[in-house]
């Protein structure tokens, strides 16, 4: 790590920073003492309603946000009282954070930092949150998801998904609130020289204005040849706000850069399932020199300007109605991939002749410039029509620019896509929110998305029955430009498809920390690549439905944190998907040392059901229908202690301990083995000064 030029740039900028505005904090006036009122930092944006009960995690959901969903929310009711902390004074150490956009602020959709040590053992991001992703033989690589999520993708799509866990997208991007600067410093060292660290740095340089950083880095050789993975992202961040609040300005700048080796996968499964050569870096893989290059970058500015003047402070009344604010956001964002390697390798013969033999050097870039204009009704949250109701509307303009590999011609598209949204609350408890866009332009033109969201709160404060959410979803799209134009060394096609049309239908019930609940989906034009790696679309409808139970349940000083999914596809041999999905942490947890510490350890088991699933062409960084090989129903098994001492945390995980059974069928994809037994620690440190 000492020599990755990442580390190195940060670690100068974080010493750097903090020299330089060590003088700064110790004379700003704007630092808030513990003895202060509720009232953050004069800030109207902070919102005790925002505080989430220790010990629970904020999981980011596994698909995308819905492109251009842009619906401001009515803010919902307080926690119930009885799982709210007690607090009747300010924390100077309390830190929250908004994503994405500046409606999340106005809206004041904070979300607190996760301090609980429940999911710490959890380092890989394909795992946390108990999550299941299908992966290649090492951490860093391409993936997909067990659990079928669709992905809302109306307008030119730019992202292939095979990296999205390992990537930052301006949709995810941090924006940290808090009264006193904070950093998060988390590594987890593993065998073979594997590394995982990330940083999290928040400070306020100058009231009004603050400066953040967050960096993930993961390197790991791996097990078996030519697998290695070399991941890096970084996005920094920058707020202003006037004192009064009428003006603010975001922005941050983002690079993701990805280089993986890529083996094809073993050549014979039989050497490992009866366990011939012990030692995976000699066993034979099909590919020894391909590589993958994955860089996005880009950056993001939006501002905002409140239309009516700030009440006076002697001014004790509340506006009816307030006329809201005018927001201008500009986005650049720039992907390069690139695949390089050896097209006479054997693993290629049963595909098309490659246009050059000598060597396979597949480069596509893409360029998006986006303006967004918008008007929303939330201005200063402190009108009364703002309790209620909440609409926004506006439009993007989209220029795109795309050269693909093997075509020296650079295509052009513009796109404008207006967009609305509304909330509204209905009752004292019932909050509903809709959404929708629709697609002027080249290729994707004609496309739309319509989003409907209801959440019903039953009972009352003092008598919490939980909460019921539906969803609608009704999307029509054009299929990613991938499957319809694409050329490469060996793979070229040229196809003229239908738009795909999805219905999705969701419900779920939530009580304290248990959540059920079923997703419906209608799948109609479905686009994969077939048995043949070339893109087929599937134009009868079919339907997908997933039924899931999840949550935490102690049991005194025990615990269960699961979450168990059920999933059918009418038509199996088009979207192929484990029946069944378990995640499963069974835990003890105490505190110890004269409750200065917790300890907390247990048991993580993952396990799917066996099915066909879909292989992976490395050329195209894509997973295709294959049908010769069936992976699953095989348990993994992790082991691990975690102790959390005020604000460090620490885990020792003994991961797959369970593969020194014998049973050597555990794949993650075919013909890709997930990696043996094997140790790891992690170490967390927060501070707040």
């Amino acid at each position: 790590m000492r020599n990755n030029p990442y580390f190195i740039l940060i670690i100068v900028f974080f010493i750097t920073i903090c020299s330089f505005t060590k003088s700064i904090s110790q004379t700003d006036s704007t630092f808030i003492k513990t003895d202060t009122l509720i009232s953050i930092s004069d800030s109207t944006y902070n919102s005790i309603d925002t505080l989430y009960i220790n010990d629970t995690s904020f999981i980011k959901s596994d698909s995308l946000n819905i492109q251009d969903s842009t619906a401001t929310g009515v803010k919902p009711p307080p926690l119930p009282r009885e799982v709210l902390p007690v607090l009747t004074k300010a924390d100077s150490l309390r830190v929250s954070y908004f994503i994405g956009s500046i409606d999340s602020l106005k809206s004041e959709a904070f979300h607190p930092i996760d301090t609980s040590i429940l999911r710490f053992h959890q380092y890989d991001p394909l795992k946390f949150g108990n999550q299941f992703y299908s992966t290649l033989s090492n951490i860093g690589l391409v993936h997909k998801n067990f659990v079928y999520t669709p992905h809302f993708t109306t307008g030119y799509n730019l992202n292939s998904h095979m990296f999205d866990k390992y990537m930052y997208f301006n949709s995810e991007v941090e924006y940290y609130q808090q009264v006193i600067p904070y950093t998060d410093l988390r590594y987890t060292m593993g065998p073979k020289k594997e590394h995982n660290f990330y940083l999290i740095f928040s400070r306020e340089l100058f009231r009004g204005f603050s400066i953040g950083i967050d960096l993930g880095i993961i390197q790991s050789p791996g097990e078996y040849t030519n697998s290695k993975s070399d991941d890096n992202k970084v996005f920094i961040t920058g707020q202003y706000y006037t004192r009064n609040k009428r003006y603010g300005v975001i922005a941050n700048y983002l690079r993701d850069k990805i280089e993986v080796q890529e083996n094809g996968g073993i050549t014979n499964d039989s050497i490992f399932e009866y366990n011939l050569q012990p030692d995976r870096a000699i066993m034979p893989v099909n590919l020894s020199n391909d590589k993958n290059l994955v860089i996005q970058s880009g950056f993001y500015i939006e501002q905002y300007f409140n239309l009516l003047k700030p009440k006076s402070k002697n001014d004790s009344t509340t506006r009816k109605i307030d006329a809201g604010n005018i927001s201008y956001a500009i986005q650049y964002q720039r992907n390069q991939k690139i695949y390089t390697g050896d097209p006479m390798d054997a693993f290629y013969a049963p595909y098309a002749p490659a246009i050059d033999s000598s060597t396979t050097f597949d480069s596509l870039s893409q360029i998006r410039l986006r303006n967004t204009f918008k008007w929303s009704n939330q201005g200063y949250s402190a009108d009364k029509l703002s309790e209620v109701f909440n609409l926004s509307f506006g439009a993007h303009y989209d220029f795109i620019e795309q050269t693909l590999p093997y075509d020296s011609v650079k295509t052009n598209l513009n796109q404008i896509i207006p967009f609305a949204g509304i909330s509204l609350k209905l009752f004292k408890s019932s909050y509903l929110k809709a959404n929708a866009n629709l697609i002027f332009g080249d290729y994707n033109g004609g496309d739309f998305n319509i989003n409907v969201e209801l959440d019903q709160f039953l009972g009352t404060e003092l008598w919490n029955l939980g909460q019921l959410h539906v969803q609608l979803n009704l999307t029509s799209q054009m299929p990613s430009w991938f499957y319809s134009e694409y050329q490469s060394n060996r793979f070229r096609w040229s196809n003229d498809f239908e738009k795909e049309n999805i219905l999705k239908i969701a419900a779920a019930y939530q009580y304290k920390f248990l959540e059920a609940g079923f997703n419906f989906t209608t799948l109609n034009n479905y686009t994969y690549l077939n048995d043949s790696v070339k893109p087929q679309q599937y134009e009868s409808p079919f339907t997908v439905l997933q039924v899931f139970a999840q949550g935490n349940i102690p049991i005194k000083k025990f615990g269960v944190d699961t979450r168990l999914i059920y999933q059918v596809s009418s038509n199996s041999d088009i979207l192929r998907i484990p029946m069944f999905v378990g995640i499963m942490n069974i835990y003890f947890r105490s505190e110890i040392f004269k409750k200065a510490a917790t300890l907390q350890t247990g048991f993580q088991l993952n396990y799917f059901t066996s099915y066909l699933a879909d292989a992976y062409m490395p050329e195209l960084r894509r997973f295709y229908i294959q049908n010769e090989k069936k992976i699953g129903n095989y348990l993994y098994a992790d082991v691990y202690v975690t102790l959390q001492v005020k604000r460090a945390s620490l885990f020792i995980k003994y991961s797959h301990f369970n593969s020194y059974f014998g049973n050597y069928t555990y794949y993650m994809a075919p013909h890709y083995p997930d990696r043996d037994a094997r140790f790891y620690f992690g170490a967390a440190w927060r501070f707040h000064d």
